[in-house]
Order: structure tokens, then sequence, then C-alpha cells
């Protein structure tokens, strides 16, 4: 794009107007709040929210009743929000509905179905392609090919961002900005570009780059303006209200899912559409990925063989990110590796490392180091691209997985089984001897086999299954950790066959187990632990001094929770029900008899009548009450 292409299309827009269809825009020098914004609550904007959920539920029905999926639109009751019964026949009756029903899997039509209904669905997939606790096989192969590619917004659109973020048109900023996207998503698009840093800006900015691939090799302080390469991620205009939108419908559609299927409650739905809306949230302000990035690189600073973009904070912002450009081919193009020469043993060992690095050392990992993310330099250097999302071990987390790491190593199957049960909570003495067992299974079944046959991709998901099965709970970024592992395992033996991911993941896993049970990470905890019982101690008196002081005022309270008061209401009420009509039965049977010895007219072969139709009423009570017995016996 050249800057009187630029001028032309953005000399309308000033610094600080809003961009049409956006909710929210970050003012240079400021932090945008990690939550979505409230806008100002008119009659007109509420009015227009109305409306676009109407539209959108509509959109949403036709899209999952055209790819065949009006069995879940029943379940999760939408109609109950969107009255659209024409339009549910027509979507359903198409030729072309028709046609993807009969030639694709049901995965595959779920998958092309969150594709086209949007990034906050493509994110849903993405999300549960790495929960193998929640979908089977099938589906988390075909979710992992999500990938949300939609056509580029047009360059004037993108101007108006970069104006609106950075409070000045990008011909003064950027020497080019080529208007065609090197990569477009449904949130950003990525522009390549020059950017221009002034001597003084360079020397005061604190952003003086380190790459030696961005400054020029004759550039001097003389030399006004230095022009550096920039991949530039610009925010799609609108983006924030569409997902917000979104989001909203989600948690609708969560909270009716978790009250009328019971399959799914057991998931908590309505917790994992906070966790997507919190992703999302985080992805959309590209300050987070600025800091990722600047994170990762200081991870790996004396590592010359890992290296990421660096992220030039004066020319981002919330909506804008500009980074370093790096050129190199993508890993999982073994053509070009081959064609370039280099080495695919050294590179799939340094990858794998790389990542390994991440998540034992480090603690701090790319989330999703798939082929695309990932490329490969002279020199077999390792690049890192793309870190919108990354995952993290918690330190509370830390023992815990140092503990099943020293079990896996040492195939205990006892302490592997200890180490899940400390973190999830107590079983009985039965749960857990069968669940020692199985584990011995798979130890056995994974950890015998000869270097280079075991998969760990496999051998995770089977644990997985494992504890599933015994309703035990994983934290949620294990999911991710675990695809990040067997993404990499994948990509490592794809450019070496022979390669042993188990073999060089081991000194990473010991070097993590003896960091955390080294003897001052072991003072510290006993200090730690210390100082609680210390104040234990102390309070102790004081607080058993209150308890007695209100057991003797009267004033404590014992609270009971009876679970499923429904049930047992239920059944109370059909007791008393049947006790009553006992009674009442055997008073209209010893009224009767006494009618009977009464000879009170009429009579009916010298018995009175009235006594005769006591009796008969009293046998079809009876009979009814004992059909109400036998059915609920």
């Amino acid at each position: 794009m050249s800057r009187n292409q630029q001028r032309g299309k953005s000399s309308t827009h000033r610094p600080g107007d809003s961009i049409p269809g956006d909710a929210v825009h970050a003012v240079p020098g400021t932090t945008v709040p990690e939550t979505f914004p409230a806008e100002k609550s008119s009659s007109r904007t509420l009015v227009g929210r109305a409306l676009n959920r109407m539209t959108r539920y509509s959109e949403i029905l036709k899209i999952l009743i055209r790819y065949g999926f009006s069995d879940l639109v029943r379940k999760v009751d939408i109609n109950h929000y969107r009255r659209y019964r024409g339009v549910a026949r027509n979507s359903s009756g198409s030729r072309s509905a028709r046609k993807i029903r009969r030639n694709l899997s049901r995965p595959e039509r779920m998958r092309r179905a969150l594709e086209e209904l949007g990034p906050a669905f493509v994110k849903v997939g993405q999300l549960l392609s790495h929960r193998p606790d929640i979908l089977p096989p099938d589906w988390i192969r075909e979710f992992e090919k999500l990938r949300s590619m939609v056509p580029p917004v047009d360059a004037g659109e993108i101007s108006l961002v970069v104006e609106s973020e950075l409070g000045r048109p990008p011909e003064e900023i950027f020497a080019e900005l080529n208007p065609i996207p090197i990569a477009s998503a449904s949130i950003a698009q990525v522009h390549r570009g020059k950017l221009l840093i002034s001597p003084e800006e360079d020397s005061t900015s604190g952003e003086s780059p380190s790459s030696p691939s961005s400054t020029p090799p004759d550039a001097s302080p003389g030399d006004t303006p230095l022009e550096i390469e920039v991949a530039v991620k610009i925010q799609r205009p609108g983006i924030r209200r569409i997902i917000e939108t979104d989001l909203s419908i989600l948690r609708d559609i969560a909270r009716i899912a978790e009250k009328r299927i019971p399959a799914l409650a057991v998931f908590h739905p309505i917790e994992a559409v906070r966790e997507l809306e919190k992703a999302m949230i985080s992805e959309l302000n590209f300050r987070n990925e600025a800091d990722n990035l600047e994170t990762f690189r200081r991870n790996f600073s004396k590592d010359e063989t890992v290296i990421a973009p660096e992220p030039f904070r004066k020319f981002s912002g919330a909506r804008v990110l500009t980074m370093s450009y790096i050129d190199g081919i993508p890993v999982g193009d073994t053509e070009a590796l081959d064609g370039k020469g280099y080495d695919r043993h050294l590179i799939a060992r340094r990858g794998a490392e790389a990542v390994l690095s991440q998540v034992f050392e480090h603690r701090f990992f790319h989330s999703d180091p798939h082929g695309d993310n990932i490329l490969i330099l002279p020199d077999e250097t390792i690049a890192f691209l793309d870190f919108g999302q990354m995952g993290s071990i918690l330190p509370s987390q830390r023992a815990f997985l140092a503990d099943l790491l020293s079990a896996l190593i040492r195939s205990d199957a006892v302490r592997a089984v200890r180490a899940v049960l400390n973190w999830s909570g107590y079983r009985s003495p039965e749960v857990t001897r069968r669940l020692t067992m199985d584990m011995e299974h798979i130890i056995e079944r994974y950890l015998s086999r000869p270097f280079g046959r075991l998969q760990i991709g496999e051998m995770v998901s089977a644990m997985v299954d494992l504890i599933q099965r015994y309703d035990i709970e994983i934290p949620s970024n294990f999911y991710l950790l675990s695809k990040a592992l067997s993404t990499i395992e994948d990509i490592a033996t794809s450019l070496d066959p022979d390669f042993d991911f188990i073999r060089a993941s081991r000194p990473f896993a010991k070097r993590m187990i003896r960091k955390e049970l080294n003897p001052d990470s072991i003072a510290d905890q006993i200090a730690g632990v210390s100082g609680d019982a210390f104040r234990f101690i102390r309070d102790l008196p004081g607080e058993t001094h209150d308890l007695m002081n209100m057991i003797k005022s009267g004033r404590l309270k014992l609270e009971f929770e009876l679970k499923d008061m429904a049930r047992i209401d239920s059944t109370l009420k059909r007791v008393i029900t049947r006790l009553s009509a006992a009674i009442m039965l055997a008073a209209m049977i010893m009224a009767s008899s006494i009618l009977v010895q009464s000879l009170i007219p009429p009579l009916f072969f010298g018995v009175p009548v009235i006594g005769i139709l006591g009796f008969l009423i009293s046998g079809i009570l009876s009979f009814v009450l004992l059909v109400d017995l036998w059915r609920h016996r």
C-alpha cells in the first residue's frame, strides 16, 4: 500500500474517532479493561442488542439444522428463544442440506458448522479438541482441523483501525504496509510492512531491535529514519461486538443444556463458557500477546537456537500488534527443508527440547505448537509464532506434576495413583485398589515398549480415559499441556521417524523433580507449614474461648443440608397418602359392618342396601390401593 493510497483512504478519519461496529477503542498509553465494555444503556442501544440477538439466534438455528443437528436443537431447545419453525423446515429440507448430511460424518458436519458460525464457536471447538475426557477420538481429530480462515477485510477499514488505535495514520508510522495480508483469520489479519523509526526514537524508546534480521546492517545514527521489517497484526473491525453477542448466546445455551442434558451437566458447561469468555477477552487484547512474547523471549534469551518475534510497544495497542518479521520455512514443509539441506534430526531434537523446556523449566508454554506456528531458519534455528494463547503450570500444581512424573519414570503405579488421589481427594480403599491395578496395566502396556515405538499422545489419552472412568477431575490446563506435548511429538516423529520423545523428555522431567524436591524448596515448604502451625496454636485458645461463649449463650447454630430433598418429600407424601387411604378404608369397612347389623331399610334380601354399598365401595378402594402398592413396590 503506497503512502498516497493510504492517505486517500484514511484522510476522512481523524485520530480518536471511533471505528463503526466496534464497542471499545483504546487510546495510546491507556490500558483496556479485561472485561467486555458496557455500552450506554439507551433505549436505542437495548433495542439494537435485542435485534442483534434475534438475528443471530436465527442464523445459529439455520446453520445447525442445515448441517443435520436438529436433534441437538430440540435437546437444547433453542426454539424456546427463537420461534423459527418455518426456518427450521426450510433449512433441513433443502437439497444442499440433504447432500451434506448424506456425504459427511457427524464430526465433519459439526466442524463445518462451527467454522460457519464464527470465531466464538470456532474457539469452542478448538478448546474441546484439547478435552479427550469430553469428546471421543474421532471428534477430537476433526476439531483439530478447525482453522478460522476468512476473507480479508478491505485495506481502508484496516487503515482506520490502525489510526484509531495508534493515533496516527499508517503512512506516518510505516514506510510500507502491504494491503494484502499474509494471514487472515476471524479475529485478526497479519500484514507485512516496514516500520519507520528515527534514531531519536530508537535510542529513547527502549525498543531497540535485537533481531539481526530486523535492523539493516549498514544503518548508522545518521541514517533517518530506520526501516525495520515488521509483521502487523490488526484486529478486524466490529469483531468485539460479534463475539460479545455470540458469548451471550453461548451462555444461554450452556444454561439450558446443563438443565436439560444430564450427560453434559457433569462437564459444567456454564463454567466452560466462562473459561471461554476469559480466553476470548484475553485474546482480543493484543497487549496480552505482547506480554507473552516478551516473557517467552526472556525465558530463551540465553538460547540462540530458539527465537520469537520482538514486539514494538510504542507502535502497538489493544487492537494492533507490531512485531519483527521472521521469514522461515514452516516445520511441516519437509520438502522445502530437504531442499535447503537442513538437518531434520537436529530440527526434531531442538523443537522437542524447546517445548519440553517451556513445560518443565519455565512452566509457561505455547499451547498450540502446530506446523504453521513453528518456522525453521538457517542453522536450524526454531522460531515460534502466534502467542495469543499460552498455557502455564501454577505453583499449586507443580508438586502434583512432579510426583506423577516421578512415579511414571520409575514405573511405579502405586505412587502414580497416590499422586492423583492426593490432588483429587480421598477415594475408598476398593476404588484405590482397582485404580492401582488399571494404572499398572497402562504402565505395563506403554512404558515397557521399546524406544521409538511409544507414542506419548496415545499414553496420555489412555491415562485420561482411565482417570475419567473413576470420575476424577484433572486441571483444565493439563489438557493443554498434554495437547502441546503430543503435537510436538507428532512433528518431531514426522521429521525423524526414529526420534524418541520419551527419552528426550526424561532429563527435563528429572530436573523438574529435583528442583521441586531440592533442600531449599523443601526448607521453604517446611517454613511455610511451620508458620501455619504456629498461627494455629497461637489462635487456638482464643477461638476455643469464643466457641464456648457461643455455646453458653445459645448463639451456636448447627445447620444440616439434606441432599435430594425433592425425592424425600415425594416419598413422604406418598406414604402419608397411602396411610390416610388405609385408615379411611378400615373406617368404611367397620361402618358398613355396623349398618348391615342395624337392618335399616331399604333391604335387599334382608340386608340393608346402604351396608352393601359401603362394602362395594370399600372393595373398589382396596383394589385401587393394592394396585398402587404393586406399581411402586
